[in-house]
């Protein structure tokens, strides 16, 4: 019995990439440096840049005619850049609400019967092609985003692509392990039971993936490479500020899906506007079944009540540092410095309670008071803060004006060791920016002190000691989340304790991270991005979890005899 639809040419791409594949799988049991796809933009042929910079200039003021699925209508985006301050110009299709999902649902029922080696291998090619479009991406990145240039060409290019790799590893993991069809026999005395088996994949449906302003390529691919591995088809819907970056990821796969003979709508982008949202139309909708999201608390929230969905998601979290002794505090405080600075202070994985005690904090030379490592961390930021060619390769541009009002408000709440103030960037001068403030609570316990203030900020939170500021950072995880956590100590015995209670608190921990290691990194095949252990986060990037519930194992017997 043949359940599938195989295609001759579909099969050759599985092929060509198995071999990479496998390199990817292995990569992910070892958790050793591998990637596929390097970091550097001086990697990839000159030309693909300068054809990336002029494929992104042609595209401004234009509608984005490149998607292969219907549309009612053109819609203006709310894309602004954040350096010129100008709208993009950009338009994109749009159909209501009941179209799109019809739509998913007749190119499910052919996707799902595309065998899974095919899907992988079709999935592995559109990675390859998105490669050659790294630069237009990095371009729309910069000028959706705020990122700078550089982290916009590394986020949204090859550490996007690489975390796509990742989720296609972890599906062949998954899918390999079973085999489609066995033959079983049971010798029942006179007779022999023969029984032909079968096993299926089966997707546990439609896939909403909503989109985050900051990172709209790299938060997306994982989850949107995963559903597609299992067979879901999927729509995307991403920030009504950060759509052009992903409507390139979107266009190679529709573009690549029509010419393997499958309908391009297996995957659709469903843009919206502030004025005119969809996404909570499109996540109560009976017929999506799995929703993947990147945002706010609130909105999270309510994505978790809503009943029959199978949820992965990534939050807010309170990310926290505590420094129990250092090697080098200026080493320490400019490290520090640099991942509260790079983008402004705009991810997810950007330190902000930084816990030192008044006992002070333990070098091999003595203590360093209380006040001394206040004074470090702050001339840490304001020297990268007034560097005139590092501050605008580091802190970008902020994506938006509430970013600025966020940090204000905080600013005006907390004993201000230095204020926030925007700078010139060299190149735009309209740019959005904000330095970061280097802010202090008063108390452990004060009540702005345990929320999230996403933004270019440094709060430094005084504890009676070390041990207090680990019960603290604790009780932080438990409660409100983080998806990052850095603990400076050279004391072997306070590590390992540290190491065991933040572990119980699923929070990933990075000790005495400096030079140029930082703890905002995370990194395809070595990293767990999120555990889905605490409360800033209920999945991870990439586990097996990620993958394993998509789908459901389907058995089929077939008695031949008995």
């Amino acid at each position: 019995m043949e359940l599938y639809n195989r295609d001759a040419r579909r099969a050759a791409l599985w092929e060509k990439h198995q071999p990479r594949l496998e390199e990817a799988r292995s990569a992910w049991h070892r958790r050793t440096y591998w990637f596929a796809y390097p970091e550097d933009p001086r990697a990839y042929p000159e030309a693909w840049a300068s054809q990336g910079e002029s494929d992104f200039k042609a595209q401004l003021n234009r509608p984005f005619d490149r998607l292969r699925q219907p549309g009612r209508r053109w819609v203006l985006s709310d894309e602004v850049s954040p350096y010129t301050q100008q709208s993009l110009g950009l338009s994109y299709p749009q159909s209501d609400v009941g179209e799109w999902i019809e739509t998913a649902r007749e190119a499910l029922s052919v996707w799902r019967w595309v065998p899974w080696t095919e899907r992988l291998g079709l999935l592995m090619e559109s990675v390859e092609r998105f490669s050659r479009r790294f630069f237009e991406v990095a371009h729309a990145t910069m000028h959706t985003t705020g990122q700078a240039w550089m982290m916009a060409f590394q986020a949204s290019g090859p550490h996007a692509a690489d975390r796509a790799v990742e989720a296609l590893a972890v599906a062949y993991e998954e899918l390999s392990h079973i085999p489609y069809h066995v033959r079983w026999q049971k010798d029942l005395g006179k007779v022999q039971a023969v029984v032909e088996k079968y096993f299926t994949p089966q997707p546990e449906g439609l896939s909403l993936h909503i989109g985050v302003s900051t990172f709209p390529v790299w938060n997306v691919l994982p989850g949107l490479y995963a559903s597609l591995a299992v067979g879901s088809s999927v729509l995307l819907k991403p920030h009504p500020r950060a759509i052009y970056p992903i409507a390139v990821v979107v266009s190679i796969l529709q573009e690549l899906f029509e010419e393997y003979g499958l309908p391009p709508t297996i995957v659709q982008l469903t843009v919206d506007t502030f004025r005119e949202p969809v996404t909570k139309a499109l996540a109560e909708h009976p017929w999506i079944r799995l929703i993947d999201y990147t945002g706010g608390n609130e909105f999270g929230r309510y994505l978790e009540s809503l009943p029959g969905k199978i949820t992965f998601l990534e939050k807010a979290g309170v990310n926290g540092v505590l420094l129990e002794s250092v090697e080098d505090l200026e080493a320490v405080a400019k490290n520090l410095a640099f991942s509260a600075s790079l983008y402004s202070g705009q991810m997810c994985t950007a330190p902000q309670n930084v816990y030192v005690p008044r006992s002070g904090v333990k070098t091999p030379q003595g203590t360093l008071s209380y006040e001394e490592v206040r004074s470090a961390l702050t001339r840490a930021i304001e020297e990268l803060a007034g560097h005139p060619k590092a501050a605008p390769a580091i802190l970008g541009a902020l994506q938006n004006d509430q970013v600025a009002e966020r940090i204000q408000r905080l600013a005006a709440q907390a004993i201000v060791h230095r204020s926030p103030a925007s700078y010139t960037h060299p190149q735009y001068t309209q740019a959005r920016t904000l330095t970061p403030v280097v802010a202090e609570a008063p108390a452990p316990d004060a009540a702005w002190a345990q929320e999230e203030h996403f933004g270019p900020r440094l709060v430094v939170v005084p504890v009676q000691d070390a041990q207090e500021g680990l019960e603290r950072l604790y009780q932080l995880a438990r409660q409100k989340g983080m998806l990052s956590c850095a603990v400076y100590t050279i004391d072997p015995a306070f590590k390992r304790h540290a190491a065991r209670l933040l572990s119980e608190a699923a929070v990933p921990v990075s000790f005495n991270f400096r030079g140029q290691v930082f703890i905002n990194q995370s990194v395809a095949f070595s990293d767990f991005h999120g555990t889905g252990g605490n409360p800033a986060s209920n999945a991870s990037f990439t586990d097996s979890a990620f993958v394993v519930k998509r789908f459901r194992w389907v058995g089929l017997r077939d008695c031949l005899a008995g």
